[in-house]
């Protein structure tokens, strides 16, 4: 306990004159932060006149560009860090829902991320709960060839300790178990649809994924508990080669300009909204950060370099780009 105590003091102590080193410096980055920001401004410029953030795309490019330009009117040291991959983007989405063929009808959804280029199945919907693995094992037999109507979260009412899974994840299962494509129920209320990716790995799964909303998966869900519903999916998306940019705002170290310290986000979002919050507040914040090192003219021993990446969103494409360059 003695040691433990010594140890306690010596940790506070280290504290105390951490605080009484950098004191200055952070009163100076509170001050200028709290009265010259311009992260909410320039996300709001640039939500309102680009939009979505899309990697490979022309608003993508257009985000990249304002991006640099922005840090460029600091005064920062910008460079683009091209790379290019291989991207998914969605076209055409359909999906119709029905008691049998001739009575199906128009249900809005999305394609989540990295279904196949093309799709047109039509099929019996089965119920497949939260789409855990516990939820196919009772009747493996039942999802062969069927569409898996899937429940985002965890159902209100299941098992206590039940296990939410990502829904890449319970994409894998239902196809591990044959179905032949999967309805994901969103858990937001309102209709509000969910555009995330369906790939554990990022690459093009086997078959077709969409979301619809709350209210419409629900009301899907009592209606099978007393009769048949089909499910007709067709989709069209593209998947292939992109050329996308990180921007990378550099200030070279002191005294080991070789080591480097990445402050990093990701700048680019999905289609169908203007990705404000993911990651709209965290990269513009990120550039705000670069603009109060440049404003205040701090001078670190390291180099730090103020990173924003490009195509997180389907795979930490930017990250890895960067990465594999630095090598």
């Amino acid at each position: 306990m003695k040691y433990l105590f010594s140890a306690a003091i010596i940790c506070a102590a280290s504290f105390a004159n951490a605080q009484d080193k950098f004191g200055e410096v952070f009163t100076k980055i509170n001050t200028e932060v709290q009265q010259n920001s311009k992260a909410y401004q320039t996300l709001k410029y640039e939500t309102e006149t680009i939009g979505h953030r899309l990697t490979g795309s022309e608003n993508g490019a257009k985000a990249e560009q304002y991006a640099y330009n922005l840090l460029k009117s600091y005064g920062c040291d910008v460079k683009f860090q091209p790379f290019e991959v291989e991207s998914w983007s969605r076209k055409t989405i359909n999906v119709e829902i029905g008691a049998d063929n001739n009575s199906l009808s128009k249900v809005k959804a999305v394609t989540l991320a990295h279904s196949p280029v093309a799709a047109n199945i039509t099929g019996d919907i089965v119920d497949a709960g939260n789409g855990l693995e516990v939820d196919y094992q009772a009747n493996p037999a039942k999802f062969k060839g069927k569409i898996a109507l899937i429940y985002l979260g965890v159902l209100p009412g299941s098992p206590a300790g039940a296990k939410s899974l990502h829904r890449s994840e319970k994409t894998a299962i239902a196809t591990k178990y044959g179905a032949s494509g999967v309805i994901i129920i969103n858990t937001v209320k309102n209709g509000v649809l969910l555009t995330g990716t369906a790939s554990v790995t990022g690459k093009l799964i086997t078959i077709p994924a969409v979301c619809i909303g709350l209210e419409d998966g629900l009301a899907l869900k009592e209606k099978l508990k007393s009769q048949a519903q089909v499910a007709h999916i067709e989709m069209t998306n593209f998947s292939g080669l992109i050329k996308a940019r990180n921007v990378i705002a550099t200030f070279k170290g002191t005294e080991m300009p070789k080591d480097k310290i990445v402050v990093g986000g990701h700048l680019d979002s999905w289609d169908l909204a203007t990705g404000a919050i993911d990651n709209g507040i965290g990269s513009f914040a990120i550039m705000d950060m670069a603009r109060t090192f440049k404003k205040l003219n701090f001078k670190t021993k390291r180099t730090v370099e103020f990173v924003l990446f490009m195509g997180e969103e389907q795979g930490l494409l930017g990250s890895k780009a960067y990465v594999e360059q630095a090598k």
